[in-house]
């Protein structure tokens, strides 16, 4: 009987001591909910869109014919550096050549019989006024076409209107010009700029002089910051954008006319702001939540639910309007095992931890 009740007070301890096993264990499971947290400070947050631009050439033209002719030769080759007025091409001119004499002999004759009648007029009489006057105006019709066949006489030297390349020789030596036709196409020297189409919604936010950033995929590393040069007035009715322009700077052989670039525009800027990570938001109740670290009345941490209010976001940053201070403990790492009012241990912001020993 002894031994009886002696095994029975064993097993009797032994329940008991699984079952506070039992409740150490539960207890421990309870506290073991690991987080990491940082306290949060108000910062600056801005927001920028980015957009694919196209380097085009503030003088990128093409050349045409005034006058019709064979090409009789070109005084330039395709990647030829030209001054403003040097030549570029010559289009045959035997036949205004001629009509230049022709003309040359109609008006020096038109001249001579108008001053001849003029002159007999008003000294001796002889005549009439409206004989002078048709005279006067038959010189000054042969005068005039004279001029215009001049004129057409120096356009068949086709010039080059300001410093540029020959980009292309649009026609060939002995290839007949009609007026109009065009014969080559010049690219103004370090006159290159970007451009690119805004979304509409951005209107009332980009304006001329605000900065920018540019880069090219063979150069991420030489970002351009340089001013909006231009903004355009009128909205593209098919894209819903509006242009803008920014002048890249001289001297850069490297820039080529339809290159594409990257261009980062800021639109939004606010200073002392809360701004915190998109992937520590959660849904509750259809409410947008964050876990801050709080204590209970024994003053054992616990996460606290705190419903947030989001303002304007930039990947995966957002700005919270409400619902955080300065001071607060955001939990990080570790926050979406919480719950409202779970116990948690806080430990280092490895994060930080990092990011210290790298600076």
């Amino acid at each position: 009987m002894k031994n009886f009740v002696a095994l029975t007070g064993m097993i009797l301890l032994l329940f008991a001591g699984c079952s506070e096993e039992q409740a150490a264990t539960d207890e421990t499971a309870v506290k073991s909910v690991t987080v990491e947290a940082r306290t949060i400070q108000p910062q600056k947050f801005e927001q920028y869109l980015k957009l694919v631009g196209s380097v085009e050439a503030q003088n990128d033209v093409r050349i045409s014919a005034e006058v019709p002719g064979r090409i009789e030769r070109y005084f330039v080759e395709q990647g030829d550096r030209a001054s403003k007025g040097a030549p570029l091409l010559k289009i045959d001119d035997s036949k205004l050549q001629r009509e230049q004499a022709r003309l040359q002999a109609q008006t020096q004759q038109a001249r001579e019989q108008y001053e001849r009648l003029e002159k007999v007029y008003e000294q001796e009489g002889i005549g009439s006024e409206i004989d002078v006057i048709n005279a006067k105006s038959t010189y000054e019709q042969s005068k005039s076409a004279l001029e215009a066949v001049e004129v057409d006489l120096r356009n068949t030297t086709v010039r080059a209107p300001f410093d540029a390349t020959v980009e292309k020789l649009l026609m060939e030596q002995g290839e007949m010009a009609s007026t109009g036709a065009a014969l080559v196409r010049l690219i103004g020297n370090n006159q290159l700029k970007v451009s690119a189409g805004v979304p509409a919604n951005y209107a009332d936010v980009v304006s001329k002089g605000d900065q920018a950033e540019i880069w090219f995929d063979y150069q991420q590393a030489d970002t351009l910051r340089l001013p909006i040069s231009f903004v355009g007035q009128a909205i593209d009715p098919e894209a819903r954008t509006f242009e803008v322009e920014i002048k890249l700077p001289p001297q850069k052989a490297s820039y080529k006319v339809d290159m594409l670039s990257n261009i980062k525009l800021r639109t939004f800027s606010k200073d002392s702001v809360v701004v915190i990570g998109k992937e520590y938001i959660y849904k509750n109740d259809n409410q947008n939540v964050v876990y801050i670290r709080n204590e209970d009345q024994q003053e054992n941490a616990i996460a606290r639910a705190v419903p947030i209010q989001l303002g304007a976001s930039y990947k995966n940053n957002v700005v919270i309007s409400r619902g955080l201070s300065a001071g607060d403990q955001l939990i990080t790492v570790g926050s979406s095992f919480l719950q409202d009012s779970m116990r948690i241990k806080v430990v280092e912001d490895k994060g930080k931890k990092l990011a210290q020993e790298k600076y």
